[in-house]
């Protein structure tokens, strides 16, 4: 659960946030997006084969890719968090930690919280749209040619922006928590 990214891949591993329940949810979902990662590399082979050896390209490759890009975000969302390798401007706010503890993470707490708000508002703007499609029977691709329920990308979208704005809320709590223990030395 910590900010701390280590960029220079020659150099000791990123220390593992630490073991929960969650954590493992959260792995897990991980390692299922890096499965539909690999599932979508043999598709896009396969439709690539099929196209240039028999010209005979398969259906609804174009629509399952363009589907799976949304799942694979947000069922690694929350992972990238906890572990720190989320994508941020370092240019400001790190040199700002290292010169002023407190100060730096009570603002990484307060950019936390902003990811809560950002994460809580797909999570409850994606609720209905799951119901909808889950009531209504909702398909997406073309008719006729392929098409596949809309429902399970609407949970994933759901249950990824939910868990990245607890893991949010969990990053504001831990910064709050290290900042109220020691003052700015300068």
């Amino acid at each position: 659960m910590s900010y701390e990214a280590n960029t220079n891949l020659e150099e000791a591993p990123v220390p593992a946030a630490p073991s929960s329940p969650f954590g493992h949810v959260v792995d897990a979902l991980n390692g299922l997006g890096s499965i539909v990662i690999a599932l979508v590399m043999v598709l896009m082979c396969a439709d690539v084969f099929m196209r240039n050896a028999f010209n005979h390209p398969l259906d609804g490759v174009a629509e399952m890719v363009a589907a799976s890009i949304i799942v694979i975000v947000f069922l690694q969302l929350p992972a990238t968090l906890r572990h720190g390798r989320m994508s941020r401007a370092d240019l400001f706010i790190d040199p700002f930690v290292a010169r002023r503890p407190q100060a730096g993470k009570r603002l990484r707490a307060v950019f936390s919280l902003a990811g809560v708000f950002a994460c809580g508002v797909i999570a409850y703007a994606t609720w209905p749209l799951f119901q909808r499609a889950w009531a209504n029977n909702e398909f997406f691709g073309v008719e006729g040619v392929f098409t596949f329920p809309t429902w399970p990308m609407r949970i994933v979208v759901f249950v990824g922006a939910a868990l990245a704005a607890l893991q949010y809320v969990l990053l504001a709590w831990q910064d709050w928590r290290e900042s109220s223990q020691g003052g700015d030395h300068v």
